[in-house]
């Protein structure tokens, strides 16, 4: 069972559709690049999605080559490894930079930075994988961004169809595949803005990797196709799993994640288990706790339960879970009352101590696995 932070468990129908081999220039395919499309606009309020075959990090350096100008002012601020990360990659592809990096988020300085500073971009991870924390409400940073005229760009790699936010005052923003949308790894999603979109036709291309330019992929989106040869068993997965977030609904799926992290969190800790960061902070879609015991990843491991180390200076003393995609009470179950046990912990999780949030619709309970 996999409770890592991605890739996370998917039904079986999006797995196998993993093996899917096409002509990616065919009808058939086009017709799963638009309602892919399609289906990513709707839930992000984006004005288009651009789809690349890779990972998360792909997704956040085609924004960060495609997407800064040579002029642009651009400030970023971390408060995990995955900000670290996007700043590195801002660092690669311009010098005119304010990074600002901080152990552990702190609501207030990061408001108080964005207030102060001048720039023109503003870069940010909006949940945080390294150490289960997160930018709760977006709605401060958005509302001081756009009284400076300046723009948003977000990773939301870990973060999109665990939280209701869209791209509302958002200038472009990334996830994955491999997520809370439940598909299988390899695709980039990068939601874009009309005013991103218009801006980009307006300015001439930018220095970018050929396979980074976001320029070339919207030609072949508006084709529905891919610039370069895609993954075509991945864009199926993600097909599927995207009619089955459709018809969950996505508000439903975002309390699903919330309700599934927050139950598991507040159990760990009436049972003595210290939780990183605080109530303000907490991501929906990681738990990460402090563990003292260096061979416990091994023993869930053994009881058929993957888990994660946290990362950067934490990775020797946390454990993080991941609750994204089709995360459930029988996971939920298992999870704590073996983690509880081999902790030596006298609890049992009974499954109607679950909150009935965190249960998968009925149509998707034969699709996966409750082994």
């Amino acid at each position: 069972m996999l409770l890592i932070p991605g890739p996370v468990e998917v039904p079986f129908s999006v797995a196998n559709a993993g093996s899917y081999v096409v002509n990616h220039r065919s009808h058939e395919f086009r017709q799963i690049m638009e309602e892919n499309q399609s289906l990513l606009n709707k839930f992000s309020g984006a004005y288009k999605t651009v789809m690349v075959t890779g990972s998360g990090t792909l997704a956040v350096e085609t924004m960060v080559f495609s997407l800064i100008k040579e002029d642009d002012r651009v400030l970023s601020i971390s408060y995990g490894d995955f900000g670290e990360r996007l700043i590195e990659s801002i660092s690669r592809k311009t010098k005119n930079t304010q990074f600002i990096k901080y152990d552990m988020l702190d609501m207030q300085l990061l408001l108080n930075e964005i207030r102060d500073r001048d720039y023109d971009k503003l870069f940010l991870v909006h949940n945080e994988t390294s150490n289960g924390t997160a930018i709760r409400d977006m709605s401060e940073i958005i509302k001081i961004v756009r009284g400076k005229g300046a723009k948003l760009l977000i990773d939301d790699v870990s973060g999109f169809g665990g939280y209701s936010m869209g791209m509302e005052g958002v200038y472009a923003m990334v996830t994955g595949s491999q997520k809370n949308i439940a598909a299988i790894p390899g695709i980039g999603i990068i939601f874009l803005s009309r005013e991103a979109c218009e801006d980009m036709e307006n300015v001439p291309s930018v220095n970018a990797p050929f396979y980074l330019d976001l320029k070339t992929s919207m030609k072949f989106l508006d084709k529905n196709e891919t610039a370069y040869t895609p993954a075509t068993g991945a864009f199926k997965s993600m097909n599927l799993a995207l009619k089955i977030l459709d018809r969950e609904g996505f508000i439903n799926r975002v309390n699903r994640i919330k309700s599934s992290s927050q139950f598991i969190r507040d159990k760990l800790a009436e049972n003595g288990v210290r939780i990183f960061g605080n109530k303000d902070i907490y991501s929906s879609t990681v738990v990460c706790f402090y563990n003292n015991d260096s061979e416990m990843i091994k023993k869930l491991l053994n009881a058929g339960i993957s888990v994660s180390r946290g990362m950067g200076s934490i990775s020797g003393t946390t454990l993080r879970v991941g609750t994204m995609g089709v995360i459930n009470n029988f996971y939920i179950a298992k999870f704590l009352n073996t983690y509880f046990k081999l902790s030596g912990v006298n609890k049992t999780i009974n499954m109607d101590e679950i909150p009935e949030a965190t249960r998968l619709p009925a149509f998707l309970m034969d699709d996966i696995n409750l082994a």
